[in-house]
C-alpha cells in the first residue's frame, strides 16, 4: 500500500508540470479566439439595448406631444416600456445563448429542459398571459382613458387605474371594482368624443316646433350629462321666459256633473 501510494504520488508530481502546461495554454487559446468573441458580443447587446431604448423613448416623447391632454401620458409611456421590456429581454436571451456556445456549452439538454420548465409555466399562468396581452392592445388602441366612464365585465364606472393587469373603476355609488383585463370582451364608453342626454320637455300645444328645437339643440360635453341634467332644465325655463315660449300647463281633469233626473 505504501509502494503504491509512493508510486501514485510521483505520478502526479510528473504530470503537474504538463497539466498545469496544458491549462496554460488552453487559457492562451481562450483568450486569443473566444475571449474577443464573448467581448464583442456582450458589447454589441449593449449597444442594441441602448438604441432599443433610446428609440422607445423617443417615440413615447413624439406621441406625448400630439396629445392634446396629459391623461395619456401614463398609457403611452407603458406601452413603451413594455416594448422596450421585451427587446431588452430577446436581445440579452440571444446573447446568453451565444456567450454559453462560445464556452463550449451543450446547449441541447439546457434548450429541452427550458421549453419543458415554459411549457408548464403556460399551463399555469395562462390568466395571467391573457391579462398582460388584453391590457397590451387596450393601452395600444386607446379604448379608453384614466377618468373615463365604461362599461366592461358587467361593471360600469369611473376608470380610476390601468396597467396591464387589470382596470379598477368606481361606480355612482363609490364601489370600487377591480377588473381583470381578461375579463374585457367588450368595452362601452360613454365619454368618447361627445354624448346625449335625453330629457323631455314639455310646451304649449300652440308653439311652433321649430323654433323650439332651435333652442334646445346643444351638444353634450362627454362625461358631463350626468351632472348637467339639473342645471339643464334650470337655464331651458329661463331660455323659453326669454323668448316667450308658454310651457305646458298642468293637466286638467273637468267634471260635469249631468244633475239629477226631472221629476216627473
Amino acid at each position: 500500500m505504501a509502494s503504491w501510494f509512493l508510486q501514485t504520488t510521483a505520478l502526479n508530481d510528473r504530470n503537474l508540470p504538463a497539466l498545469m502546461r496544458d491549462w496554460r495554454e488552453d487559457t492562451m487559446a481562450f483568450l486569443r479566439h473566444d475571449a474577443p468573441k464573448i467581448l464583442l458580443v456582450l458589447v454589441l447587446a449593449y449597444v442594441l439595448t441602448r438604441m432599443a431604448r433610446a428609440v422607445a423613448r423617443k417615440t413615447a416623447d413624439l406621441h406625448v406631444r400630439k396629445l392634446p391632454a396629459g391623461v395619456r401620458v401614463q398609457q403611452v409611456r407603458t406601452v413603451a416600456s413594455v416594448v422596450t421590456s421585451i427587446t431588452v429581454f430577446i436581445i440579452f436571451f440571444v446573447a446568453a445563448l451565444e456567450v454559453l456556445f462560445l464556452l463550449g456549452l451543450n446547449l441541447g439538454p439546457m434548450l429541452a429542459s427550458a421549453g419543458i420548465a415554459g411549457l408548464a409555466i403556460g399551463f399555469g399562468a395562462q390568466t395571467l398571459v391573457h391579462d398582460f396581452i388584453n391590457g397590451f392592445f387596450i393601452l395600444l388602441e386607446n379604448q379608453y382613458d384614466i377618468g373615463d366612464i365604461v362599461r366592461v365585465a358587467g361593471v360600469k364606472g369611473t376608470v380610476e387605474a390601468m396597467n396591464l393587469r387589470l382596470t379598477t373603476l368606481r361606480d355612482d355609488d363609490g364601489t370600487v371594482h377591480f377588473v381583470p383585463n381578461s375579463a374585457i370582451q367588450i368595452v362601452s364608453n360613454t365619454t368618447r368624443d361627445w354624448s346625449q342626454l335625453a330629457l323631455r320637455v314639455t310646451v304649449a300645444y300652440s308653439e311652433p316646433s321649430e323654433k323650439v328645437v332651435k333652442l334646445l339643440r346643444e351638444k353634450t360635453r362627454p362625461a358631463k350629462h350626468f351632472g348637467v341634467s339639473r342645471e339643464l332644465r334650470r337655464r331651458i325655463k329661463e331660455c323659453f321666459e326669454e323668448n316667450n315660449v308658454q310651457a305646458a300647463g298642468p293637466g286638467r281633469i273637468y267634471v260635469v256633473d249631468q244633475g239629477a233626473g226631472k221629476a216627473s
